[in-house]
């Protein structure tokens, strides 16, 4: 009688365990997966808010960019649109495009002022402004 007490007791605790189960922490996603939002689409996580232009002897010059990097990635090799704008006579408004790559490396979840030697981009006029620098393209580093 005993006995089949304790078995019960034993078949119950036996049961009672075997049902409650243990939290796993999931794994975090890696930011570099291949089909990662960061990987293919990394001018979502990078943002050019100031920058310094000018052209001495029209030769465009950008001496200075501030980039932001809001993701886990980091980049390189950056390729940016610059936008420029007159606002002298007979054409106002955005005027015309320029495309370079900056021979820069961004850590991830930065912010920080690059360039600060400046880069020639091409050919330039002294009253060009550069009204918005788009950010078209970037390498991806894995760690």
């Amino acid at each position: 009688m005993a006995n089949a007490r304790v078995l019960r007791a034993i078949l119950f605790l036996l049961m009672l365990f075997s049902t409650v189960g243990y939290a796993q922490g999931t794994p975090a996603p890696d930011a570099f997966s291949y089909d990662s939002n960061q990987v293919t689409h990394p001018e979502w996580y990078l943002n050019v808010s100031k920058w310094s232009y000018f052209a001495p002897a029209r030769v465009a010059m950008l001496s200075s960019v501030v980039i932001e990097n809001t993701a886990d990635v980091a980049y390189k090799d950056i390729k940016i649109r610059l936008l420029y704008s007159s606002y002298t006579n007979p054409v106002a408004g955005t005027i015309a495009t320029d495309t370079t790559v900056l021979p820069v490396t961004v850590p991830p979840k930065s912010k920080d002022t690059y360039l600060k030697g400046g880069i020639p981009i091409g050919a330039g006029k002294q009253d060009y402004k550069v009204t918005d620098i788009e950010v078209l393209s970037a390498t991806p580093i894995k760690d």
